[in-house]
């Protein structure tokens, strides 16, 4: 069964090729060629065997053409690696090259700011002016925020140009379509105008209140819900007013907190609906008040607020107090509270008879620093009050999220990236007077002071 060339080594018998072996016969008959010419001994037994001197020239021969090929292999790997590397090159140019055309500038700052901090070629006081000190917020976070904080005026910009198109816009669209859109947007208004949805308890929806597009919101400052006593419970039979300080610019911690349902609100309040006031012209403003209204908010106004905690328990009232008189004094480091001249919040939780809930955001007057002084008795202080009274509107020059060498841009709606610590404090609960004096009302206003001091 052996033949007379030699075969590829047997791994089972190192040095005696063995007929009767069927791995030695199968080599020997995949491959009869390999090797040269063998010369073949017979032991006692009559088993060929190969002499010393083959055998060792054999071992010589393979173990050179082992290394010949691992050096083969070798090389093949290197190249590939090579290659490999290459390519990787290459697609990292490409993708940051597409960046920029792109002019994705969330990716470019990504960048720049991982570049810079690996690097040793700048002190770290000068990285941190210029990049600053916390890590860039995930691009969806980033984008909710912007949306959310322009829907207000691409709200406005749209009502003018679907209004535009409608009287004007034949020649565009075809009188057809000007038309239809003119009769919609007719109905839609007359609808706006006869609703009163804002002043009866709103249109809340649960689904769209923990909604994720407001969680991301949340997780972009982020905002943190706490109770300052652990133990406090809040009973769904008793009806609540929550006065939330301070107001800030845009009162975030009140949005995310208590008219989105971004934080733990369900969970240390259950069983109670919360619905948020704000002024009422925010309801007159097309396509934006569907929003508010989905939300749960309702008019300020104190036949709303009468209405909405005559609805029964279970129910709370968030109020900012404070109101526009407040968002002036909103500045970084800064915390001034309006309550000397609030007196009709707490006249309204003194004839329902509520428990009256004191909460505060640290953190919240951080978000946007004031563009110029406007401290009492300043000539910008003056033109602001002046024009809070004519309509009654807070006008406060803000400068928003910054970048790089700019702390902050002026008038830019999105906030700066700052934490807000929401902690909410123990109820005070209201004796029921139909018709309070200002004593009583100073009593209750004693008793907030003192709860949000312990907090």
């Amino acid at each position: 069964a052996v033949t007379g060339r030699r075969p590829n080594r047997c791994h089972h018998h190192f040095e005696t090729l063995r007929p009767e072996c069927s791995f030695c016969y199968l080599r020997c008959r995949r491959n009869p060629s390999a090797s040269r010419p063998l010369a073949w001994h017979s032991d006692d037994t009559g088993t060929p065997t190969m002499s010393a001197e083959d055998d060792a020239d054999a071992v010589t021969q393979e173990l050179s053409d082992a290394r010949a090929r691992i050096r083969e292999l070798e090389a093949v790997v290197e190249a590939r690696e090579q290659k490999l590397a290459t390519l990787e090159k290459k697609l990292g140019d490409v993708s940051a090259q597409s960046a920029w055309h792109r002019a994705d500038v969330y990716g470019a700052l990504h960048h720049i700011q991982d570049y810079y901090r690996d690097s040793e070629l700048f002190s770290r006081g000068l990285l941190e002016r210029v990049i600053g000190t916390d890590s860039l917020p995930k691009k969806r976070q980033l984008t909710v925020t912007a949306i959310m904080f322009f829907l207000l005026p691409i709200c406005m910009f749209l009502t003018v140009a679907l209004t535009y198109l409608a009287a004007f816009g034949a020649p565009y669209i075809g009188s057809t379509a000007s038309r239809t859109l003119g009769a919609v947007l007719a109905v839609y208004y007359a609808y706006i105008y006869q609703d009163n949805s804002a002043a009866r308890g709103s249109l809340p929806s649960a689904r769209f209140k923990s909604s994720w597009f407001w969680r991301q919101l949340r997780e972009y400052f982020p905002v943190v819900l706490r109770k300052a006593n652990e133990s406090t419970k809040f009973p769904a039979d008793k009806k609540y007013m929550f006065g939330y300080h301070p107001h800030g610019i845009i009162s975030v911690g009140c949005f995310v907190n208590f008219v989105a349902d971004a934080t733990e609100t369900q969970r240390l309040f259950p069983g109670i609906s919360f619905f948020g006031a704000t002024l009422a012209a925010n309801f007159k403003v097309p396509f934006f008040r569907e929003v508010l209204l989905r939300l749960g908010c309702i008019s300020v106004s104190a036949s709303s607020i009468r209405y909405v905690l005559g609805m029964g328990p279970g129910n709370a009232v968030v109020i900012v107090p404070g109101g526009a008189a407040e968002a002036l004094d909103a500045r970084p480091g800064s915390n001034d509270l309006t309550l000397q001249r609030r007196s009709g919040f707490f006249r309204i939780a003194l004839q329902q008879g509520v428990h009256l809930v004191p909460i505060y955001s640290f953190g919240e007057n951080d978000l946007y620093p004031q563009a110029f002084r406007n401290e009492s008795g300043t000539f910008v202080r003056r033109v602001q009050e002046f024009w809070l009274k004519r309509i009654g509107y807070a006008t406060p020059y803000f400068c928003g999220s910054g970048a790089f060498c700019m702390p902050a841009i002026p008038g830019n709606p999105i906030p700066r990236r700052h934490p807000i610590i929401t902690v909410i404090g123990d109820p005070i609960e209201c004796p029921k007077i139909e018709h309070p004096t200002e004593a009583d009302i100073e009593k209750l206003k004693v008793q907030v002071c003192i709860t949000m001091r312990c907090m």
